[in-house]
């Protein structure tokens, strides 16, 4: 048996705000509260083998953990994907931001509106 198994075949979330994570407990994703960014690595780098395939993090976290993601990248390793979903004060415009970056990248132009 390996030491290294999924948590979760399904997706998790790993979320900074109890009511976010009460939400998607009452969909049936479980959800773990994490703040602060040292804490969001370390979980992310001690589980990073176990973790499903699909992990729902709200905005605050992926900044949080930007760095950490795009090791993941660097290093070649294409799960977990990351769901970025809006934390509930609204849209901090995260995932737009990043999706401009790596079209930015792609396309070699810093010229892209968005």
């Amino acid at each position: 048996m390996s030491t290294h198994t999924r948590i979760a075949s399904s997706p998790i979330a790993v979320t900074d705000d109890e009511v976010l994570a009460l939400g998607f407990e009452m969909i049936g994703v479980p959800a773990k509260i994490i703040r602060g960014r040292r804490n969001l690595i370390r979980f992310f780098r001690e589980h990073e083998s176990e973790l499903p395939h699909v992990v729902f993090i709200n905005e605050r976290v992926a900044e949080e953990i930007r760095d950490y993601r795009e090791d993941l990248l660097r290093r070649g390793k294409v799960e977990p994907v990351f769901a970025v979903v809006p934390d509930l004060e609204g849209s901090r415009g995260t995932r737009l931001k990043e999706l401009a970056s790596l079209l930015t990248r792609a396309l070699g132009s810093e010229e892209l509106k968005l």
